[in-house]
């Protein structure tokens, strides 16, 4: 490098481009007070689905080509369009789609403060702040799952794949003799593992990356009421075991994707511990009820987990990729992940590094956004968010079925499956409505039947909104089907 690049005007120069100096800092924060403060008093009254077509955002961004600079408040004009345009308005009230629930402001200050800081959570050293933080969020919620908080332990992920792969990775190390090791080519009896047919697909990708093949996924059987078909699965174990292959896991579902149905812990429980095989809950969504006191029963079971995953970026109004494994022993995250280095830093006790007890190596400090709210709000606070939606979720239930919509699901949790009473096809009934852009909403498959479906995500819904929702669902089908 040249000498006349290392002075003191170009310094100050390079250190104000990527941190502006007070009074620009000053500005910017006043343009976003006015976005925060106008996002929500138009996030009601916004059109759910995006505007933007593909040609649109084109436009915008042929504006950018990223060899020259662009003021910044171009660009964040910019942005702040897409985002209310080029999107599904997940955080809307009128958004009853899937689990991607309303951010609490607490959540994105939590990210505003990671982002300035930039924490690096891969050692203990240095970030030992943020490392504790998040121990001690999951401690509390293992506590919360009737985990002993001295022996518990686990691992904040970008989201619910990779804490269930983090689980079928120490399945594998805990029942599969030498694999930590040797790895798979050493097994002579091929592995497998046991999920509900109605459960999160995303195991099959799990399972491809573990080095399993999907065809070692056993998608057993559901009920009439969408839970896991016990004697079945007994009946597929029993068969796998007699044509040599090599049992090892057991996953229970606590709140589907497409009814919010939960598995029978208490009684897989017992068929993991008939057959030794290590048990895992996917809590993903529903796992945030172990904070409501009226409602954590549901989960009765999930004590027997040898872990269980939890999103709490799908209940606990956390930004996206706010996943938490939890396990029940923590010996059982340190033979697959733990490995030493000469370049890491020394720490104390090894142990206590996020490196050594997780996939991820170098990873963001995602704890903060649930332990702000947590701490500001209390388990009182989410208890009664949570409790909410589940009577609203109720109250949605007593409205459809006044107009001649069948729920169709059985479950105490907000998402509620449905047709119209006379079996009309749901499908263009969901077209219409998505049409008037005013609430979304999707379809799936329940009991091998087409039906609509509906879920309770934001703390912004009230009576009125779900009222809102009824009305559009009325207001369609009267279009369709006008003899009706």
């Amino acid at each position: 490098m040249s000498e006349s690049m290392l002075n003191a005007d170009i310094s100050g120069e390079i250190i104000a481009s990527f941190f502006p100096e007070p009074r620009e800092r000053t500005e910017i924060f006043s343009f976003l007070k006015e976005v925060v403060d106008t996002y929500d008093a138009d996030i009601a009254h916004m059109e759910v689905n995006p505007t933007l077509s593909k040609a649109d955002i084109g436009k915008v961004l042929a504006r950018y080509d990223f060899d020259g600079s662009v003021p910044a408040a171009s660009v964040l004009t910019d942005v702040l369009d897409m985002m209310k345009h080029g999107q599904v308005q997940v955080t809307s009230p009128n958004y009853f789609g899937l689990f991607n629930p309303s951010t609490s402001f607490w959540g994105s200050v939590a990210d505003f403060i990671t982002g300035l800081y930039n924490p690096q959570l891969a050692v203990w050293s240095h970030a030992p702040a943020c490392v504790d933080i998040e121990e001690k969020l999951i401690r509390y919620l293992g506590t919360l799952a009737g985990f002993d908080p001295l022996s518990s332990a686990g691992a904040f992920t970008t989201g619910g794949a990779e804490a269930n792969c983090t689980a079928v990775i120490c399945a594998m190390t805990r029942k599969i003799p030498g694999f930590a090791k040797l790895g798979l080519h050493a097994q002579v009896r091929q592995p497998v593992f046991y999920i509900s047919a109605d459960s999160h697909l995303a195991w099959l990708k799990i399972a491809l990356q573990c080095g399993l093949g999907h065809d070692a996924v056993r998608l057993v059987d559901v009920d009439s009421a969408g839970k896991m078909d016990i004697e079945r699965l007994k009946a597929v174990i029993r068969e796998d075991q007699s044509n040599g292959l090599l049992p090892f896991m057991l996953v229970g579902t606590a709140g589907t994707t497409n009814a919010g149905v939960i598995d029978p812990l208490p009684e897989l429980a017992a068929v993991a511990a008939e057959h030794d095989l290590y048990f895992h809950v996917d809590a993903a969504w529903a796992g945030a009820i172990l904070l409501s006191e009226r409602h954590a029963h549901l989960l009765s079971g999930i004590a027997r987990a040898d872990s269980f995953t939890l999103d709490a970026h799908k209940w606990l109004t956390a930004p996206m990729g706010t996943g938490i494994f939890i396990c029940k022993d923590k010996q059982i995250l340190r033979e697959p992940f733990t490995v030493q280095t000469n370049y890491m830093p020394a720490g104390d006790d090894i142990n206590s590094d996020p490196y050594v007890n997780s996939i991820q190596w170098s990873r963001r400090f995602n704890g903060l956004r649930l332990f702000i709210p947590l701490a500001i709000l209390g388990r009182e606070g989410f208890s009664t968010m949570i409790d909410y939606q589940v009577e609203l979720g109720l109250y949605l239930k007593e409205r459809l079925e006044q107009h001649d919509w069948v729920v169709v699901n059985d479950t105490q949790l907000p998402v509620i499956c449905l047709r119209d009473a006379q079996d009309r096809d749901v499908e263009p009934i969901l077209v219409q409505v998505l049409k008037s852009n005013k609430v979304w909403l999707s379809s799936t498959t329940f009991g091998k039947r087409k039906v609509l479906r509906t879920c309770v995500t934001s703390f912004r819904s009230v009576t009125a909104d779900v009222d809102h929702l009824v009305s559009q669902l009325n207001e369609a089908r009267a279009t369709l089907y006008p003899a009706g």
